[in-house]
């Protein structure tokens, strides 16, 4: 209160509230220093394999029936594929480090929804009615819907994003990588088919 002297008076109810704004702003900031970000710990490349792989038109075939159970939709080898995953699934294959003790993904699934992208795409080669099939790399892009902020990256090239705020650390970078998983599985499926292709040649 002023008395016309030039002077500002506090009483109780000032102090109290000037008090409590200052508790509150020292709170929020101890909040946001607990986010600390932790990028992943290990990057695994993936060594694909450069042996001469021959299938028949029946292996492509089943390859794509594989395929398509393996990602519980049409596979077509002959085309790009794209497939989407939502949900807690996605970080069975890709990893983002983690936010406090929260893995990142799940963390970004909880506050903003999310989903994973992945695009499957081979090269046919035939010759006399037998066929090589090149895997490519798999690409990923993990998407945060409310931010809309993307990370795209394939096998054995992980992706660094600058995030920028929310960032209460000094890492405002988030780095995304696959496990590979959905690659050794792939590769799984054209060793054990290239195998009876090999057999029944011989």
């Amino acid at each position: 209160m002023d008395f016309g002297n030039g002077r500002l008076t506090l009483n109780r109810s000032n102090i109290f509230v000037f008090l409590s704004s200052i508790i509150f702003i020292y709170a929020c900031e101890i909040e946001e220093s607990k986010n600390i970000y932790k990028p992943p710990l290990i990057f695994a490349s993936f060594e694909k394999e450069n042996s001469e792989n021959i299938y028949t038109f029946e292996d492509l075939n089943k390859i794509s029936d594989e395929l398509s159970e393996l990602f519980n939709k049409n596979i077509d080898i002959f085309s790009s594929n794209i497939v989407r995953f939502e949900g807690q699934i996605i970080s069975n294959y890709i990893d983002c480090g983690f936010m406090n003790n929260e893995i990142y993904v799940s963390y970004i699934d909880r506050i903003f929804d999310s989903y994973l992208d992945i695009n499957i795409n081979f090269k046919i080669l035939e010759e006399d009615n037998i066929f090589k099939i090149i895997n490519d790399d798999i690409k990923y892009t993990f998407y945060s819907k409310e931010t809309g902020t993307r990370w795209r990256f394939k096998t054995n090239k992980p992706k660094e994003l600058l995030v920028g705020n929310p960032a209460f650390d000094e890492n405002p970078y988030r780095t995304c990588l696959s496990k590979n998983i959905l690659e050794k599985e792939i590769i799984d499926i054209l060793d054990v088919n290239q195998t009876i292709a090999k057999n029944e040649k011989n």
